[in-house]
């Protein structure tokens, strides 16, 4: 099992291949992309964690120097076997995907005020199998899921992207999404005005790795980039006029994630050496001035929100967690606020999805 499970985090960089979900949760083995992860349960609310404040220091292989003023507060919301997390417009919810305590993969809600409110399921079970992103529209009413495992067999790891309808959970496939693989997303408005889902996965053809585009509302999907250099990205974001940024776990060398940045079809490397889970967790500010990438400070055996200023490319860094809380994965922020969520799949033992703001 652990063998099947390794080969799918290379070939497809995302859960386990053969293994059911919960399985997968209960099995250390296959989220970090460059060594074994921890495990991750939805649940109660856990308690409120504490401010943390910048560290500024650089971070390592990329371009370092002092960050920017990066000072967030960091709260615990929820324990979960969580994968990515995203607030609503406004920053009184969270939604995440993860699994609960029976197993059924799903997308759960919890209040942004913590204060052990608990979990809400919002829709659980099929046509979910490994939904591992998670963001949504701009005016709320929906949610927009990745789900690299749905749409075949285990081995087939076909994909498909759903929507979801809030608040009353009807859950439906979105037309031209099926069999990307599709694993991390972000809506975003394009020149028209329309929403349009970014999301990274591989083109059906050839198979190779990229980022596209589709409406929101379904219908063609298209290419923003593929092939080299991306390897196997998933977190996404989306800056106002159009150039996405896109974390490749797999892309470097030494096993550490790149963030690549697409304009206009052009990719370029915007920040390397990253140590991050999987999804990989990133976000831009309200004012595209920095990206936010949740990342392990390894010296330390913690997570870390890494902030990067976009014109410099200085970085700061938050601690986001105690010892041992290291195994980040996705992250995503509200459309209206620069709130964040994140998750870590070990905290609290089981994993927990936190709260960021400033």
């Amino acid at each position: 099992m652990t063998e099947a499970r390794g080969d799918f985090r290379r070939s497809a960089g995302v859960l386990c291949a053969v293994a059911s979900l919960s399985a997968a949760a209960g099995n250390p083995g296959c989220s970090r992309a460059e060594d074994a992860p921890g495990r991750t349960v939805a649940g109660s609310a856990a308690g409120t964690g504490g401010a943390a404040a910048a560290s500024g220091t650089g971070g390592a292989g990329g371009a370092g120097g002092a960050g920017g003023d990066a000072s967030y507060a960091i709260s615990t919301l929820a324990p979960a076997i969580a994968f990515d997390a995203t607030p609503d417009a406004g920053a009184a919810y969270v939604y995440f995907t993860a699994i609960d305590a029976g197993g059924r993969a799903g997308v759960f809600r919890t209040s942004a005020r913590g204060g052990g409110a608990g979990s809400t399921e919002i829709a659980a079970g099929p046509p979910f199998v490994a939904p591992l992103g998670i963001a949504a529209s701009a005016d709320g009413g929906r949610l927009f899921v990745a789900d690299p495992g749905a749409g075949g067999a285990a081995l087939d790891d076909a994909g498909a992207l759903f929507a979801i309808d809030l608040p009353g959970g009807a859950v439906a496939p979105v037309r031209g999404g099926e069999g990307m693989r599709a694993r991390g997303l972000e809506v975003a408005r394009g020149a028209d005005g329309e929403e349009r889902i970014v999301f990274s996965g591989r083109d059906r053809e050839g198979g190779q790795p990229g980022v596209f585009a589709l409406p929101a509302r379904g219908g063609e999907a298209s290419a923003i980039a593929t092939g080299s250099p991306l390897v196997d990205p998933s977190g996404v974001a989306v800056a106002g006029g159009g150039d996405v940024f896109v974390c490749d776990t797999l892309a470097s060398p030494d096993r550490t994630a790149t963030i690549f940045r697409i304009e206009d079809g052009f990719v370029s490397a915007f920040a390397a050496g990253l140590h991050v889970g999987y999804p990989c967790g990133l976000a831009l500010t309200r004012d595209d001035a920095a990206l936010l990438v949740l990342a392990r400070d390894v010296a330390r055996g913690v997570d870390e929100v890494v902030r990067i200023e976009v014109a410099s490319g200085a970085r700061s860094a938050t601690a986001a967690g105690a010892p041992g809380h290291d195994e980040p994965g996705g992250l995503h922020r509200a459309k209206g606020a620069d709130v964040f969520a994140f998750v870590d799949h070990r905290a609290q033992e089981q994993g927990s999805v936190f709260l960021l703001g400033p």
